[in-house]
């Protein structure tokens, strides 16, 4: 394990549940922070998220409790609530994902965390932030993805729009609170006190997006590519992607095809004509990639100065060799499980198969301790 842990010695009382709000505070555990995540006795609903693989865990809880330690508090006792707010009360951070009314009923909302620690940072999730009027509404990574706007610069061939297949945009908001998280300590550091921080999906989604809101207003539309040749193609083994973004991109694919008759077509004068036909272009030059095989595409592409890969799967990705010389995973023994691929998360820390930081609790695997800690 290397000493590398710049937030050891800082205490975090993770009471949020979820994706967003745990992997925020996942991601402080990685960097050394003693993490203690409250649950009810049933779990963190995310434990149940896709199925339970193993015991009390699911992919996402593996994923998003690495490196805390759990106790089971029930927040709806008076015993469950006054060891919570104990936990809070010496807490140098403290997460929260509730729905608008429900922390405040648990006696655990900012004012009264702050009233009992003037200086603690208070990080706050939510659907669609702690004002207007869809406050109150619940939220999935899902619905935010189509309220957004996410999902309508991405379309199948008949044009109905498509979501990514995972929670991106949780995960994209649990970075984004990290970060706010992590600059707070600074600032706390710096004689600027605790705060409170309101982080929502709706925003986190719409910041990751800021270039598209931008195409979208100085262009009078959403145009459908950054550049063209840009896009999947299908081969005979299997699909590429091929980024070809600069102008002059087109011409020289067009050329190395032998597909010349399409770059002299009047309608495909312009970058700013083609972009706008990116679907029509691509169109035209898949039935030419279909007939040679993913490994020659990729080389002849490569040839040209373009970039190429092929799309993989998951085990294509954990099996590839550039991924196991780079050592992006680390294989922690997760008890019940045995060695599970973890990924690096870039900058942090890089985990050893037998670093404590890789491994999610079971849910109240620390009660005892942690409850005896605060008497």
């Amino acid at each position: 394990m290397t000493d590398y842990l710049p937030l050891k010695g800082i205490k975090v009382c993770d009471i949020a549940q979820g994706i967003a709000g745990p992997y925020a505070a996942m991601l402080l555990a990685q960097y050394g922070a003693d993490v203690v995540k409250i649950e009810p006795e049933s779990g963190d609903w995310v434990r149940n998220m896709g199925g339970r693989i193993q015991g009390d865990q699911s992919a996402q809880s593996l994923s998003t409790n690495r490196g805390k330690r759990s106790v089971v508090l029930d927040l709806k006792s008076e015993e469950g609530k006054a060891a919570a707010l104990k936990l809070a009360s010496q807490a140098d951070i403290v997460t929260q994902s509730f729905r608008p009314g429900v922390i405040e009923r648990l006696g655990l909302d900012y004012e009264s965390v702050k009233a009992v620690n003037p200086n603690v940072i208070y990080l706050s999730i939510s659907g669609f932030g702690p004002i207007g009027p869809l406050a109150e509404r619940p939220a999935t990574d899902a619905i935010l993805q189509a309220f957004t706007g996410l999902q309508s610069i991405t379309r199948d061939k008949d044009g109905s729009p498509m979501r990514v297949g995972m929670a991106i945009i949780d995960y994209i908001t649990g970075l984004y609170a990290y970060q706010a998280t992590a600059t707070a300590l600074i600032a706390r550091n710096n004689g600027m006190g605790g705060r409170k921080l309101d982080i929502s999906l709706m925003e986190s989604a719409m910041a990751v997006q800021a270039g598209q809101f931008v195409r979208h207003h100085a262009q009078g539309g959403q145009p459908p590519a950054n550049g063209v040749p840009v896009g999947t193609f299908e081969t005979t083994t299997g699909f590429i992607n091929l980024s070809a973004n600069r102008p002059d991109h087109f011409e020289k694919v067009c050329d190395a095809l032998g597909l010349g008759e399409i770059k002299s077509r009047p309608e495909f004068s312009t970058h700013n004509d083609r972009i706008w036909r990116a679907t029509e272009i691509n169109d035209l030059l898949a039935p030419t990639l279909r007939t040679k095989s993913a490994e020659h595409w990729i080389e002849f592409f490569a040839g040209l100065g373009l970039m190429c890969a092929p799309v993989h799967e998951y085990g294509d990705v954990l099996d590839n060799e550039h991924v196991k010389i780079a050592g992006s995973f680390a294989w922690p023994d997760q008890p019940g499980l045995g060695p599970i691929p973890v990924p690096q998360p870039p900058g942090i820390a890089r985990l050893e198969d037998s670093d404590p930081r890789g491994l999610s609790p079971d849910i109240g695997q620390h009660s005892d301790e942690i409850i005896s800690g605060l008497k």
